[in-house]
C-alpha cells in the first residue's frame, strides 16, 4: 500500500526532473516587468515543496526589492521627461536674448550693430597713465585710447568703429589690452546671434561671435 508520504516524495522527485521544452528559435525581450514577476512568484508558490514551503519573510523581501527597483525605474523615466520639458522651456526663454548683447568674461571684443567695441574691468590700484589698446589677429593696434589718471574701481570703455562715410565698420574680433595698471574681471560686450540646445538636456547656449556662452556666464544683458 502506497502511503501519502510516498506519494508526495514521488511528486517531488518527478517535479525535480521536469524541464521546460522550448523551440530552438524561441526569443524573448530579456525583461522582467511587474506582471511577469507576479506570474513567476505564483508559479513558484504553486510548485513549492509542501514540506518545505517558501518562507513568508523571503517572499515579502522579494516583493519589496522588485517594487523598489520598479519605483527607481519609473522615477528615472519621470525625471527624464521633466528634464526634457524644462530644457524646452529654457530654450524658449533664451530666445528672448537674440538681438541683445551680453557682457561676458574674456579679452576678445567684437563690434555690435553700431560698430561699437566695448567692455569693462576693475582697476585694482590707482594709476596715472592708464591706456587701452584693441589689437587684431596680427598683433597690430587698430584702435587705442589714453585715459591717464584713474582711481581704483570699475572702468568702462567703448570704441566707435566707422568707415570713411561714417557708417559702422566691423573689423572682426579684437583683443583688449590694458596698459599702465593692474586689472581684474575684464569682460566684453558681445551680441547674441541665436540660441541652441546643449547636450543631455542642459541649459541652452547663446551663440555669439566669440563662441557659445551659457546664460549663467553673462554678467549683464543690454
Amino acid at each position: 500500500m502506497t502511503s501519502i508520504s510516498d506519494s508526495f516524495q514521488t511528486t517531488r522527485t518527478n517535479l525535480a526532473g521536469l524541464t521546460q521544452a522550448q523551440p530552438d528559435n524561441a526569443t524573448g525581450d530579456n525583461t522582467l516587468d511587474q506582471d511577469s514577476f507576479l506570474r513567476l512568484m505564483t508559479t513558484q508558490l504553486k510548485f513549492q515543496d509542501p514540506f518545505d514551503p517558501m518562507d513568508n519573510q523571503a517572499m515579502v523581501a522579494q516583493l519589496a526589492q522588485f517594487s523598489s527597483v520598479a519605483g527607481i525605474s519609473e522615477m528615472k523615466q519621470s525625471l527624464t521627461e521633466i528634464a526634457s520639458i524644462l530644457g524646452n522651456n529654457q530654450l524658449s526663454e533664451a530666445k528672448e536674448w537674440i538681438g541683445h548683447s551680453v557682457l561676458v568674461p574674456g579679452t576678445i571684443s567684437v563690434a555690435d550693430k553700431n560698430g561699437q567695441y566695448s567692455g569693462e574691468f576693475d582697476l585694482t590700484t590707482a594709476t596715472d597713465n592708464l591706456s587701452i589698446d584693441l589689437l587684431n589677429e596680427a598683433g597690430e593696434i587698430v584702435m587705442f585710447v589714453e585715459l591717464g589718471q584713474q582711481a581704483a574701481g570699475p572702468v568702462e570703455f567703448s570704441f566707435d568703429s566707422k568707415d570713411e562715410q561714417g557708417q559702422p565698420l566691423d573689423q572682426g574680433p579684437l583683443r583688449v589690452r590694458v596698459n599702465g595698471g593692474s586689472v581684474s574681471n575684464l569682460a566684453t560686450w558681445v551680441p547674441v546671434a541665436s540660441v541652441k540646445t546643449s547636450d543631455n538636456n542642459g541649459p541652452p547656449l547663446l551663440v555669439t561671435p566669440i563662441g557659445n556662452v551659457y546664460p549663467a556666464e553673462a554678467r549683464k544683458i543690454a
